[in-house]
């Protein structure tokens, strides 16, 4: 299932935030190599405050293998403190009190069918939909060029901010996506999004021991969960001609359009 985690329920999810910081530090420098800080094989850094919030799915065995953080950006972000100077002059400011920052996002769900894509949709749509909610018009980043493609054809509606600029491993690129009742209108109708497209868990029933047990209520009372729902990955997409970790890793986002079949 996809999840929101938040301050706000983040005491229900302590062994799954740790397994989240696990993954980030796997996927962000173990295979893409990045310099980030690793701290008892979890990776942290100072985005990940109480202002941070976290979209999680979860594997049939209820691990991690996927996830996006998304944050305020009007006392810091990412892209002010540590990209300014790739960001053209002019542009709407980054911490105008409408802007939500989005980072950290990972995929290690490698399946490739229609129902694995949905999912990595889900995971991509939910921060959009709290965003709208919350009368935040739009969101930025900052990503490898490599993930581009990925997040065009999954429905995202881009502007880049800038050119690309080398970040030590790869190209990268500041951009900013729309957050309206428009746009997400047509990316749940392109991949057949439930509404909302994740799940938020404030407390446990009597008899729940966990929030896997939760997410299983919830999609007995609305089947349409269970379109976000894992199930045992076949199929995983290999790539052969990759040359190096990273190539493989962003090479598995590269054909999200054309295996949805080009809705």
């Amino acid at each position: 299932m996809i999840h929101l985690i938040s301050k706000n329920n983040s005491a229900l999810y302590q062994d799954e935030i740790r397994d989240l910081h696990q993954a980030r530090a796997e996927v962000f420098v173990n295979q893409l190599g990045w310099d980030l800080k690793v701290k008892d094989g979890l990776e942290y850094d100072e985005y990940d405050d109480a202002r941070a919030s976290n979209i999680i799915g979860f594997s049939t065995e209820n691990r991690v293998v996927m996830g996006l953080r998304f944050r305020p950006t009007d006392d810091c972000s990412m892209l002010l403190d540590h990209f300014s100077h790739v960001l053209p002059a002019g542009i709407r400011p980054i911490d105008d009190g409408r802007t939500w920052e989005l980072s950290r996002g990972f995929c290690i769900e490698r399946g490739m069918r229609r129902h694995n894509l949905r999912r990595k949709a889900a995971c991509m749509i939910a921060p959009l939909e709290l965003a709208y909610e919350a009368g935040i018009d739009r969101c930025v980043g900052f990503t490898d060029v490599r993930m581009l493609s990925f997040c065009y054809g999954v429905g995202w509606k881009l502007t880049l901010l800038g050119s690309a600029m080398d970040y030590g491993q790869g190209e990268a690129v500041a951009y900013e996506v729309e957050v309206s009742q428009a746009a997400l209108n047509e990316m749940r109708q392109m991949w057949g999004l439930p509404k909302p497209s994740h799940i938020t868990i404030d407390d446990l029933l009597p008899g729940e021991k966990s929030v896997h047990v939760a997410a299983a209520r919830l999609a007995r009372e609305n089947p349409e969960l269970q379109k976000i729902a894992a199930q045992p990955e076949i199929g995983s997409v290999t790539h052969p001609s990759a040359t190096t970790q990273a190539d493989g890793y962003y090479g598995s986002f590269g054909t999200t359009r054309l295996s949805a079949g080009g809705h």
